[in-house]
């Protein structure tokens, strides 16, 4: 199931939930959306679920996202996990759509790009 920005939004307000960026731990260091765990998905889901959960356990909602619309690693990381048992959703929006909306957002590249003049 794919959520919306404002549902994703609300929903990681909660405490049962983990916001899941599933993209390389570079990437992850350079901009994320505030708050968010990360589990790079690796070819091996097996490896990627068992770190999720010695982590975080297996009964709260993951919301899993990538970087933007055209990748799909957040779609088939949420995929994966259901199939295991996990409460798992997708944002496909990922960091970019996150990131362009003005939503809060974090990491080695947030201030700069925070700094930036707004496109228009």
């Amino acid at each position: 199931m794919s959520l919306t920005m404002e549902e994703v939004f609300e929903k990681m307000k909660k405490e049962d939930v983990v916001l899941l960026n599933v993209l390389p731990e570079k990437d992850f260091q350079k901009l994320r959306i505030q708050g968010s765990q990360n589990q790079p998905l690796t070819l091996d889901y097996s490896d990627f679920m068992q770190q999720i959960e010695r982590k975080h356990g297996k009964k709260k909602l993951f919301i899993t996202y990538g970087d933007y619309l055209s990748r799909a690693d957040g779609a088939s990381a949420a995929q994966a996990m259901r199939t295991l048992g996990f409460k798992a959703e997708n944002y496909p929006g990922g960091i970019q759509a996150w990131f362009e909306a003005g939503l809060p957002i974090e990491g080695t590249q947030a201030g700069a790009l925070s700094s930036q003049p707004a496109k228009g």
